[in-house]
């Protein structure tokens, strides 16, 4: 019969060995933290602003040199939000007026493109699933990263140039996102920030935004006034000549159909099979 001692030993080699391998394990990446489906995601984002049907927005605009990254200018502009799609902003002008060099800024100032903002204002994860594809986002795609240190999930490729959407894994809100806008000039990649975070009616809403044409910042937005969910009617935006129309809901109805078939579990997911 084995000793007391040579029955120790042979059991501390073997835990030793147990600890070696499960290290090897980790460093060669076979234990994996499990990654949610997009569904899944942009469900839970979408969970955090549900009843936005109208958003005011009161901002300071902070104009942006990209060559020196200077403020130039600094402007109050209001937008006026309303799902599904409407959108509206006015810049105000100065009390003392346009000079020449706030006219060259304005000249050159790109189109505001509120497309971003719908993310906050579709209600429901099969149109922001939607809307993300019209971005050229690829909802195949879904990884862990990390962003400033934060551990969000990435929803896009990882090449940096191609569309993609940060959610942060904690709180399930958009850090960033980057995406295609066709415009005069062609296309382009659109990069926005979001920062600040702050309860409103029962939802979330980034008080700071950055916006980046390419890797260029060329405007920052601090919210100074927010108001949600106040009547503003539909009359409202038709009657300006910048606004944006509820987008074709044939077409939309049609690429939402095309995600929820793409993405409804089959009968043996469900059944763990």
């Amino acid at each position: 019969m084995k000793t007391d001692s040579k029955l120790r030993k042979e059991l501390t080699h073997i835990v030793s060995f147990l600890f070696i391998a499960m290290l090897i394990c980790l460093m060669t990446g076979k234990a994996r933290a499990y990654v949610m489906p997009a569904e899944q995601l942009v469900d839970l984002m979408t969970r955090n602003y549900p009843k936005f049907k109208t958003l005011v927005i009161t901002q300071s605009t902070h104009l942006i040199t990209p060559e020196d990254l200077e403020v130039q200018m600094v402007l109050e502009e209001k937008i006026w939000l309303k799902s599904p799609g409407f959108h509206h902003s006015e810049m105000m002008e100065p009390s003392d007026g346009w000079d020449s060099v706030a006219n060259e800024l304005m000249a050159k100032r790109p189109s505001t493109d509120m497309a971003f903002r719908q993310i906050f204002m579709a209600g429901d994860k099969n149109t922001i699933m939607a809307l993300l594809s019209g971005m050229g986002i690829n909802l195949n795609s879904v990884a862990f990263t990390r962003f400033d240190g934060v551990i969000a999930y990435r929803l896009g490729d990882e090449d940096a140039r191609k569309p993609k959407l940060l959610i942060e894994k904690e709180r399930f809100l958009p850090l960033l996102l980057n995406y295609r806008l066709w415009g005069d000039s062609g296309e382009k990649t659109v990069t926005v920030r979001f920062d600040d975070y702050r309860k409103v009616a029962e939802g979330w809403y980034p008080y700071e935004i950055a916006i980046f044409a390419g890797e260029d910042l060329e405007e920052r937005y601090f919210v100074t006034d927010l108001q949600a969910n106040i009547p503003v009617d539909s009359s409202f935006f038709e009657r300006r000549e910048e606004h944006k129309k509820p987008p074709d809901e044939d077409r939309l109805r049609e690429v939402i159909d095309l995600l929820k078939e793409k993405y409804q579990p089959t009968n043996s997911s469900m059944s763990g099979n």
